[in-house]
């Protein structure tokens, strides 16, 4: 009986469930190709460091095994992906949750039901993500030998164990995860609350005056914009200042253009509903998804160190450049999956708009609008970083000209993709939502 519910509930929730498994599709060729290719890049003499200060940590990431560099990085990357998709998954299933509760299924029947539907989307994406990533392996011993390089990529039985231990624990994680949610949703729903709590910000004394916020933004601004001249002089550093400027946006996004927002339409807003409406769902956008706008440059930068920093054998630069790729498409479509989780509760303030008599054409304006500033938002942040990174890495010829349109390429289309996702996720959720409004109304 759960599993022909949990198998209805997929179909019904079929776009959804088709992003789960891509994501865990595209994560496991990579974990894939890269322990495998990782066994054929030559070993590099260990690099040992006394303190862990900045020229230490430079010294390791220009001179360290890049296999063992790149193994904590990427498997952090794709866990972190793969619990952003699956928080979008299950909590886009709370109310769901909730309801089977009231008609009286157990926390164990909710967590059998969360944990049938992962396990479906398992055994699809994981057997085809492998069989994706053999295929991978074959078409870059072509690009290899085409390059001159006399060496053949195969799969190994230490990068196999590797893998696989992986992999479960990944999705052991997640499997915690969704039963700790199902009795979590299910407590919390049913006692009339929410799931998310609100922060109450303040703060006192000194450090609350105009002047002392002033500076602290000043700070911020400088934070965010330094580390770009800071490319230039010390290409194997891109990550670090990276770091530095990442604290510098989140002061600057939070406290100087946030604040921007709000009072631009305080002052012009009430001009045009669309331009105030697009605006205020900007601005909310922007607040709950910077940190994974943050991991998609920030990881980007760090593989750009490697690429910058060291000189890499054929092999290595083609692991640096697949794992590039795969991260930008992976990161991307985590900043789709934050949005779209606080987006699939949006329809309430569409059906308010609706009742104070916005027509339908209008509504779809102030969606579009919004989703398009959105990700411009994001696109500027990348060309602004990762642009400059990229002339870095050329002119410390880290990179070819074509690789370097590649890489450009790469971190600009994956977010180009997941707008255009993203407005027909929305317009089908605004679709779905409207019968019961204008029901409602009449």
């Amino acid at each position: 009986m759960i599993f022909k519910e949990a198998l209805r509930s997929l179909k019904n929730s079929r776009s959804k469930a088709v992003f789960f498994a891509l994501t865990f599709f595209i994560t496991t060729a990579l974990l894939f190709v890269y322990f495998n290719m990782a066994e054929a890049v030559p070993s590099d003499p260990e690099v040992y460091v006394s303190d862990q200060n900045l020229a230490d940590m430079l010294q390791l990431l220009s001179k360290g095994n890049i296999s063992n560099l790149m193994m904590v990085f990427v498997v952090i990357m794709c866990a972190v992906d793969l619990f952003f998709t699956n928080d979008f998954f299950v909590k886009n299933k709370a109310k769901e949750l909730a309801v089977r509760m009231i008609c009286g299924a157990t926390y164990l029947q909710l967590a059998g039901y969360l944990l049938i539907q992962t396990v479906i989307l398992l055994v699809i994406s994981i057997p085809l993500g492998i069989l994706c990533g053999y295929g991978l392996l074959q078409v870059f011993n072509v690009l290899l030998n085409m390059g001159g390089a006399e060496i053949t990529l195969g799969v190994t039985s230490y990068a196999m164990v590797e893998f696989v231990s992986v992999m479960f624990f990944i999705v052991g994680v997640i499997t915690i995860l969704n039963a700790s949610f199902a009795y979590k949703s299910g407590a919390v729903l049913l006692a009339g609350g929410n799931i998310s709590a609100m922060k109450k910000e303040g703060g006192y004394g000194f450090t609350n005056t105009k002047v002392f916020q002033f500076i602290l933004n000043l700070i911020g601004i400088a934070a965010a914009v330094l580390p770009l001249y800071g490319f230039f002089k010390s290409s194997g550093g891109l990550a670090v200042m990276m770091v530095i400027a990442c604290v510098g946006l989140e002061r600057t996004i939070s406290c100087v253009l946030l604040p921007a927002l709000s009072r631009y339409n305080r002052k012009k807003g009430t001009a045009s509903t669309v331009e105030a409406a697009a605006n205020g769902f900007l601005r909310r956008d922007i607040q709950f998804t910077k940190i994974t706008i943050f991991l998609l440059i920030g990881d980007l930068m760090v593989l750009l160190s490697m690429l910058a920093a060291r000189q890499n054998g054929p092999v290595e630069q083609l692991m640096i450049i697949f794992t590039y790729i795969s991260i930008s498409i992976l990161q991307s479509m985590t900043i789709m999956f934050r949005l779209e989780t606080d987006l699939s509760s949006r329809s309430r303030e569409y059906m308010i708009l609706g009742q104070l008599g916005t027509p339908d054409e209008m509504r779809s304006a102030i969606m579009h609008r919004e989703i398009r500033r959105f990700y411009l938002f994001v696109a500027l942040l990348c060309v602004i970083y990762i642009g400059t990174a990229l002339v870095s890495v050329y002119i410390s010829k880290g990179a070819s000209l074509s690789q370097i349109a590649l890489l450009g390429t790469s971190a600009l289309v994956p977010v180009a993709a997941v707008a255009v996702l993203t407005i027909l996720f929305y317009s089908g959720m605004l679709k779905n939502n409207k019968a019961p409004a204008q029901a409602e109304a009449e």
